[in-house]
């Protein structure tokens, strides 16, 4: 079978489906496989990784129902170079031509399965990039005396030492501030002077 997909984003309410999937289906009858066409859509934002309609289409091509798939441009599909590379690499692993019909992409020629290839560097170079831009900002977070890492619960020393004396047990306290019983043990340590005993905290 043909798999035909159409996505519009959830932002474009001005966009139709039908816009796509007409010169989808024209598409297929000049293929010969006019009667062989399974349909699927999204209304979704190319980001959205869980899109309904694309998930179904993954479970109907790895069942082997599948053989071709069909989409007007490579972006109704794909929201980066890497998401192209690694669904057209898993396609070609399963013998499922890919083409995007309003473009030159399309992996049962032999331009096509060039592509891959070219998309594979690409995909690559695009991930090294991304890992470099994410070890420079850390690199100057830290320059800048960033503190990373999960945000301090606004919990003062004092307040804690109170709850704990009003409880009168850590695990209760704990849960009535909304922190762990590691959080409140580490803030009660901060106080200066402690007359509260903590020495049950200890693990």
């Amino acid at each position: 079978m043909i798999a035909l997909y159409a996505r519009v984003s959830t932002k474009d309410q001005g966009q139709e489906l039908e816009t796509q999937l007409q010169p989808l289906r024209d598409w297929a009858t000049a293929q010969g496989r006019g009667g062989q066409v399974l349909i699927f859509t999204d209304h979704a934002s190319g980001r959205d990784t869980k899109r309904p309609g694309w998930r179904s289409m993954e479970h109907h091509w790895r069942k082997g129902v599948i053989d071709t798939i069909a989409v007007l441009r490579l972006d109704r599909a794909f929201r980066s170079v890497v998401d192209v590379h690694n669904v057209l690499a898993e396609l070609e692993g399963r013998g499922i031509r890919f083409a995007a019909i309003t473009q030159p992409i399309d992996t049962g020629t032999p331009v096509g399965k060039l592509l891959i290839t070219v998309l594979g560097g690409v995909a690559e170079f695009e991930r090294d990039m991304i890992s470099e831009r994410v070890k420079e900002g850390l690199a100057r977070a830290t320059r800048q005396g960033i503190k990373l890492g999960r945000k301090r619960k606004p919990l003062s020393p004092e307040r804690a030492a109170i709850y704990l004396e009003k409880f009168g047990n850590p695990e209760d306290a704990a849960t009535a501030l909304g922190v762990s019983r590691s959080t409140l043990y580490s803030r009660i340590k901060e106080r200066p002077e402690n007359p509260v005993d903590i020495s049950f905290l200890q693990p």
